[in-house]
């Protein structure tokens, strides 16, 4: 079980808070064309709320003791958590429901169990802030909270290149450990950065092109690929990791898909074609060789967008009670909304935007324990059109099955 979901396991106390405002930004400009399909399909604007007020995160209406889901009776719902962030880039929560917040320029932030966002950082990390760089991803140990295991994980671009380094959180501290792997090459574009845990337990670790097509293809180089480490490895001095794929050009976005435990993932494409791929073991996706759907000896995608949405951080829906259970869920920054996907084996039976243009560019969205999802914003990075509280995070309840 990966820490995300396990942490998703844990009895929430999050409650509906008043909506608040916020900041955000995005990357990668030519990954992403200008035209919106004509076909998207989008909620109803934000006066167009139930007044039915949502399910949240207490014991269950049978009285027995269970945790209640996060789930709305009247649609979706939406509500800003937290405002005023500088480039928020991820977010991973804790077993005990608190969650931490990467900021691009190198801080990392702490959201407290009852939602309310620390103003001083957990820590100021040294990163090269250029182009798409900065602090990236994060990810918590699957250990955490167990035998002393205390252990946060991050991704961020150097002058040198791209590394990942341990660190120890010990009450409001952030502490490096240690660096358990690096030489990754890093650029102004093309930095991927996302960082997971597997049902495996194993690291994983999605590298862009760094703007130089031919490391995608490149068996030598580390970028362009998807990486992982064992265990040994990330809780130890580092180590080589495994190649796990191939022929990447800036894949933003993975998770496993509920019980079949496939890894499925979003992919920016050049000027269009971005792509969703099932990525496998050994499996070469092709870049720069091939794009689109005709993908000629290399593996094909399962999705391919022609107008370009930019798409990033991923999640699946992994638990139950809503509409959306089992749906690949992700969000796009040139196409400002989120993406709702739903796969039978290789074949998309439903593939839907969602709030198309209402907050501007979306940088990731993560499953929290109540089964809530938490949306960053991207809107200051300089690509956006920031907006009176940008950036911000973003909590969105499901509507009920």
């Amino acid at each position: 079980m990966t820490s995300q979901r396990r942490a998703r396991s844990v009895l929430a106390t999050f409650l509906v808070l008043p909506v608040l405002a916020v900041t955000a930004c995005s990357d990668g400009a030519d990954d992403e064309a200008t035209a919106k399909s004509a076909a998207e399909l989008t909620t109803p604007p934000a006066t167009s709320r139930p007044t039915t007020p949502p399910l949240t995160a207490t014991t269950s209406a049978a009285g027995d003791g269970r945790p209640r889901l996060a789930r709305s009776r009247g649609g979706a719902r939406v509500s800003t958590v937290a405002t005023g962030l500088n480039i928020p880039w991820d977010i991973a929560f804790l077993p005990d429901g608190r969650a931490l917040v990467t900021e691009r320029p190198g801080r990392v932030r702490l959201l407290s169990r009852d939602r309310k966002l620390r103003r001083a950082p957990l820590a100021r990390i040294a990163v090269s802030a250029r182009g798409e760089g900065g602090l990236l991803g994060v990810a918590i140990d699957p250990r955490f909270g167990t035998s002393g295991n205390d252990f946060v994980y991050l991704y961020f671009t150097t002058a040198s290149g791209m590394k990942v380094d341990r660190y120890r959180l010990r009450g409001t501290r952030l502490r490096r450990d240690a660096t358990i792997l690096d030489d990754i090459e890093a650029g102004a574009i093309h930095d991927s950065g996302r960082i997971h845990f597997g049902p495996d337990r194993r690291l994983y670790i999605s590298t862009g092109d760094a703007g130089r097509q031919q490391l995608a293809q490149d068996p030598n180089s580390r970028n362009g690929k998807y990486l992982r480490l064992d265990a040994s490895e990330y809780r130890g001095d580092g180590g080589t990791p495994e190649v796990f794929s191939s022929g990447h050009r800036n894949a933003q976005g993975f998770d496993w898909q509920p019980r079949t435990g496939r890894l499925v993932s979003t992919e920016h494409g050049p000027d269009g074609d971005d792509e969703v791929n099932l990525v496998t073991r050994g499996a070469n996706y092709g870049w720069p060789e091939v794009r689109g759907s005709e993908h000629r000896g290399f593996r094909a995608p399962l999705l391919v967008y022609p107008q370009s949405i930019a798409p990033s951080g991923a999640t699946f829906v992994s638990l139950p009670g809503s509409s959306w259970s089992g749906d690949f869920m992700f969000a796009a920054l040139r196409g400002e909304q989120l993406r709702r996907v739903r796969l039978d084996g290789r074949r998309a039976t439903l593939n839907r935007a969602l709030f198309t243009g209402r907050f501007g560019r979306l940088r990731t969205i993560v499953e929290a324990p109540d089964g809530s999802l938490f949306v960053l914003t991207n809107n200051r990075d300089g690509r956006g059109s920031p907006r009176a509280g940008d950036d911000r995070i973003l909590r969105i309840v499901p509507p009920v099955s």
